[in-house]
């Protein structure tokens, strides 16, 4: 009867972690399909202020020729009279010193520029950086003393912690030191599981995303703009 009984609990958990796993790849497709939008009106959004950028400065540029032929007629019907000082002698030279004061609609198309070269190349790579970060952050609040984290992952987290507690010379098990990492994990793990957060789901789907879709090349300067907006 034990054996029945635990056969079935067992399959009951394996359909809800089925479950969990198929709403998983759907938000996953969700949020792909969110990047690929955004990309798209980005590009879209950029293709028209370039239009709207161009028309602008030849609607300028025809301006300043009409207005520079007008004034070199009036001034060659006037040319007896003395110039008066409230006009412009030079209009060339009075034009770009006009034109080199930034519009706000000028500054707010120079700032709009930075932010799309700014643009991730690869969204894909993205969210594999995001389920990165993830695991990053626990093993860095985990392990708060460790420099380095290469080989460490969330899934072998338990395992790391007998290895760092352990000295590598005399194996001698500092108990304190493994004790308060394993109530640091405790306490995270069970704040992430108040958030719905799997440990028998999600490490292993975070290490699948990671590998499917890599991580970015080349991360944000820190405390840059393009950081902040990944971590929001």
């Amino acid at each position: 009867m034990d054996t029945e009984g635990g056969g079935a609990s067992l399959r009951l958990e394996n359909e809800k972690l089925r479950h969990d796993n198929d709403d998983l790849k759907i938000m996953l497709g969700l949020v792909k399909e969110n990047f690929d939008l955004k990309s798209k009106l980005q590009t879209t959004l950029t293709s028209d202020t370039l239009r709207e950028s161009t028309a602008r400065n030849t609607t300028i540029q025809w301006q300043d020729i009409v207005d520079e032929d007008r004034f070199k007629h009036e001034l060659h019907q006037s040319s007896k009279h003395p110039h008066r000082t409230s006009s412009p002698v030079n209009l060339e030279s009075y034009t770009k010193s006009c034109m080199c004061t930034d519009s706000p609609q000028h500054e707010e198309t120079a700032s709009y520029s930075y932010i799309m070269s700014q643009k991730v190349k690869d969204p894909e790579r993205l969210v594999g950086e995001m389920a990165f970060q993830l695991d990053r952050r626990i093993l860095s609040y985990v392990f708060q003393g460790q420099t380095r984290l290469y080989g460490f992952t969330v899934l072998n987290i338990r395992d790391k912690i007998i290895q760092v507690s352990t000295h590598h010379l005399t194996g001698k098990v500092d108990e304190g030191y493994r004790l308060q990492l394993s109530q640091r994990h405790a306490e995270l793990m069970a704040k992430l599981k108040q958030l719905g957060y799997s440990m028998t789901l999600h490490p292993p789907f975070t290490e699948f995303i990671i590998n499917t879709y890599g991580i970015l090349k080349q991360r944000a300067d820190s405390y840059s703009a393009q950081e902040l907006g990944y971590n929001r």
